[in-house]
């Protein structure tokens, strides 16, 4: 029989966060003890096997506890809502102990989550939870220090991706590129020779010679996002330092990325005003070739494919006319980049959760973390693999995207796990988004930020 999900919409301002929480989570009988595991996750319409692997993991584990007297029910929370509602939604439940049992979260929310007690640790090296099981010892190397905090591990990766710089091949023909040169700007990209300078001129003249309208040579994504932070790095930035685990500013790479947010305004390739565009308006105009350069994420392939261009050839009519390469770099000659940004599971204290199934919790993600079920996630939801067996795993090699992009995580950076990062991204992008939008220049935006970051964190700041 198909499995199916049940998908819960959150209005935190209508629908007490309670409503999801209640009852107890463990019921006695005369038979097999009966645990009921919650995971809750965020997922947009392609993502269901965030949860969904759970509900079939679950059979697997059962066969496993057959011999322990135990049965699993997964329940399975997943939500549409944004990730400050979804965020808000958990930091609720777990103050009054009604939590999961198990959390699909960002990498950087370790740290938050951490202190203040609402997950608990997995192991205290990458070698122990490698260990653990071989499910985990097949997750990609490089992977696990995103789990990692205060010297343990935190949580298990769910997924990772690659964000890159998409530009569409027919407006640069219309331009009067040839296929050639085309097929040569990811590595021109990459090699740091096609800079974001070289972008916003190749965007100028696509509005001069009205192969785009004007305000679109590039568009950002609309509404905040870590995704900003690439511009920040491609001019020499520098987010944290791990041996004195503080986080940083770098001055001029932070005035240069304010320069840019400001420039693609005053010089037309982005509308005046853009930030803040809805989502639904930005996906169909990108998607429908209207835009020259637009950054985004693999993911993003699959939601265009299925719910914009799906009547007008889906896949083949994108892969026709987009390319996607590196984030480009502000510095020529230096090489481009971009930035990943791994899901991970984490297991809820008993604190938060109000339960003590924290090993049966570790036990269903063992089964959870599979070359087959990660699979079917990655090339239904457009997501790269985070397993070193998916990459000859035949279903995924057969995902073009995914193959061809892959490459990217070689070039990738992350966040970091840090305590008061939230509070140094919200400084950085109220202050962008305000330059961009003309309310400051960007010498008064690197002020303001430097201001509100030595009062709010202090000697967690360094300035260079």
């Amino acid at each position: 029989m198909k499995q199916k999900i049940s998908i819960f919409l959150v209005f935190l301002l209508i629908i007490p966060f309670f409503a999801f929480a209640g009852g107890d989570k463990e019921e006695t009988t005369d038979g097999p003890k009966e645990v009921t595991l919650r995971i809750w996750t965020k997922a947009g319409a392609t993502e269901e096997w965030r949860g969904k692997a759970a509900i079939v993991a679950a059979k697997e584990l059962n066969k496993e506890l057959e011999s322990e007297g135990i049965v699993v029910t997964v329940e399975a929370v997943q939500e549409t809502a944004g990730w400050g509602d979804f965020n808000k939604k958990f930091t609720m439940a777990s103050e009054a102990g009604k939590g999961p049992d198990i959390l699909c979260t960002g990498h950087e929310n370790i740290a938050v989550y951490g202190s203040t007690g609402y997950i608990v640790p997995l192991a205290d090296s990458v070698k122990e939870i490698k260990a653990m099981a071989p499910e985990f010892d097949d997750v990609i190397d490089g992977l696990w220090a995103m789990t990692a905090w205060k010297g343990q591990i935190w949580g298990i990766p769910q997924d990772t991706e690659a964000r890159p710089m998409f530009f569409s091949k027919t407006k640069l023909k219309e331009l009067g590129w040839s296929d050639a040169k085309i097929a040569a700007l990811p590595d021109e990209i990459a090699k740091g020779n096609f800079t974001l300078d070289d972008m916003i001129a190749t965007g100028k003249e696509a509005i001069a010679k009205g192969v785009v309208k004007p305000g679109y040579g590039f568009w950002s994504r609309p509404k905040s996002g870590g995704d900003f932070i690439q511009y920040y790095m491609a001019y020499g930035g520098q987010i944290y330092d791990p041996a004195a685990d503080k986080l940083v500013i770098v001055k001029k790479a932070l005035l240069d990325w304010y320069k840019f947010q400001r420039r693609i305004v005053t010089e037309g390739v982005t509308p005046k005003n853009f930030l803040g565009t809805d989502w639904g308006i930005w996906h169909d105009t990108v998607s429908h070739d209207n835009v020259l350069f637009f950054p985004g994420g693999v993911w993003h392939f699959s939601e265009w494919a299925t719910q914009h261009v799906q009547d007008i050839g889906g896949y083949d009519y994108l892969f026709k006319n987009f390319g996607y390469a590196l984030q480009p770099s502000g510095r020529r000659g230096v090489a481009a980049q971009q930035m990943s940004h791994p899901l991970i599971y984490v297991v809820v204290s008993e604190k938060a959760s109000g339960d003590s199934n924290q090993d049966l919790a570790v036990r269903l993600l063992e089964k959870m973390t599979t070359t087959e079920l990660y699979t079917k996630h990655a090339v239904e939801s457009g997501h790269l693999g985070i397993l070193k067996s998916q990459a000859d795993y035949a279903p995924y090699k057969a995902d073009r995207l995914l193959s061809e992009t892959l490459y990217m995580l070689d070039h990738a950076f992350y966040q970091p796990n840090h305590p008061y990062y939230p509070s140094y991204w919200s400084a950085l992008w109220t202050n962008m988004e305000a330059v961009q939008n003309g309310a400051l220049t960007p010498e008064e935006g690197v002020d303001a930020v430097i201001a509100v970051l030595k009062a709010e964190i202090g000697d967690a700041i360094i300035i260079k």
